[in-house]
């Protein structure tokens, strides 16, 4: 699968989780899935009304659970990287150069993250076509300056 047909695929997903991330000798391996969403049942909603109240449990009772989906996986293989940063989603502020994409995988050749590596690395003097990579997950912003698209190593389909 190509990083063009993983972007259409990854990106037909509302939402999507990390799974794992680990850095190997010169690499980095990203595993993300997508998400199902699903009703809450009457023991969560009771539950919620117990901890917080009747008026929370309200609010909650036509919301929906986001959940993992096994069934649709992908591995991210950076064989090389420059640098990399995981954010908590709660402290993103966004970044110029992915704000007005609104997929979960994107990318950009101009950006706040990209001024960043500019500033606290060499890598721009010795490498051309550096790109911003930006993974949005439920939790987690992962984002990762790389001068090729990670290869698409395993992917689960339904």
């Amino acid at each position: 699968m190509t990083f063009k047909e993983f972007l259409e695929d990854v990106n037909t997903e509302k939402y999507i989780y990390l799974d794992k991330l680990e850095e190997t000798e010169n690499g980095l391996v990203i595993d993300i899935m997508g998400t199902t969403a699903s009703a809450l049942n009457e023991q969560d909603i009771a539950s919620t009304a117990e901890e917080f109240g009747e008026d929370v449990a309200e609010l909650v009772k036509n919301s929906s659970s986001i959940d993992p989906n096994e069934h649709r996986r992908w591995r991210l293989v950076f064989e090389t990287y420059i640098s990399y940063a995981v954010i908590n989603e709660s402290y993103d502020n966004g970044d110029r150069g992915t704000r007005d994409d609104h997929n979960c995988v994107c990318t950009a050749t101009d950006s706040d993250w990209l001024d960043y590596v500019k500033k606290s690395t060499f890598a721009f003097q010795i490498i051309n076509g550096i790109r911003h990579y930006q993974i949005r997950c439920l939790d987690h912003i992962i984002n990762v300056a790389a001068d090729e698209p990670p290869f698409i190593d395993s992917i689960q389909l339904n």
